[in-house]
């Protein structure tokens, strides 16, 4: 695998136009791409829906992903400062949430603007744990193939080929790897304003773990929970849409 990445492919539909609107930056969840954020409109009332697509995925498939969160969130941060001072409105879904936790530390750092607000779903208090089951998994036992398969299924693609949920479960795994020794840094305040997300009917991170008042340690937030299993944010329904919004 080559080792160059091509920033500009970060915003998977495209370099958005030059008209100052504000942009909805997606983040998808541990292993997937931007392909997850498919149900979602190009606008929404909070602004120009942006799905980010990582490298290793997807039409990023020959470049290849990043080793620890700091050089994903430097990479992603010089590419979105780029694009000039426009706001922004971040949504991370699960394993998504810490990559967007550090590119937000990363564009204050650098004396860049954060984002209007984060929408944390599915993923609870980041100083504390890592969240979902996969992030306790055996890396060495664990069937990738086959959790790359029922995921698949709970999106409503079932039958995935073996051939094709082994390249889907190169990536899972690796992204998990990524995940193991993180955690948020305790001493820090998330620099902009964080909605913690929980779906009422999530099996994969509960509400009790999404919405844990200990987030407040590490961020001004306000708990929140919507109606749905931990994949109803796919559709963007308009539940979300008026969260974004907000």
């Amino acid at each position: 695998m080559p080792n160059t990445r091509n920033p500009e492919k970060w915003l998977f539909r495209g370099r958005p136009d030059d008209d100052g609107a504000p942009l909805v930056l997606c983040f998808p969840y541990a292993g997937a791409g931007a392909s997850v954020f498919r149900g979602w409109p190009d606008s929404i009332k909070a602004g120009t829906v942006a799905p980010l697509q990582p490298p290793g995925r997807e039409n990023r498939f020959s470049e290849p992903p990043f080793d620890t969160h700091v050089e994903y969130a430097a990479d992603l941060g010089r590419y979105l400062a780029g694009l000039g001072d426009r706001e922004t409105v971040y949504f991370a879904h699960c394993g998504g949430v810490p990559f967007a936790l550090e590119t937000i530390v990363w564009l204050v750092d650098n004396g860049h603007r954060p984002p209007r607000k984060l929408v944390a779903s599915s993923w609870g208090p980041p100083h504390v744990d890592l969240y979902g089951g996969l992030n306790k998994v055996d890396l060495d036992t664990h069937d990738f193939v086959a959790e790359v398969q029922e995921v698949q299924s709970r999106l409503g693609n079932p039958g995935v080929p073996v051939e094709l949920a082994r390249i889907g479960a190169k990536a899972l795994r690796q992204e998990v790897v990524v995940h193991r020794p993180w955690l948020f840094d305790a001493c820090k305040t998330v620099p902009c304003p964080v909605d913690a997300l929980a779906w009422s009917e999530d099996d994969v991170v509960p509400p009790h773990e999404a919405v844990n008042e200990r987030w407040r340690e590490v961020a001004d937030v306000d708990l929140r929970t919507l109606p749905g299993s931990h994949w109803e944010f796919v559709s963007c329904p308009e539940s979300l849409e008026l969260l974004l919004a907000e």
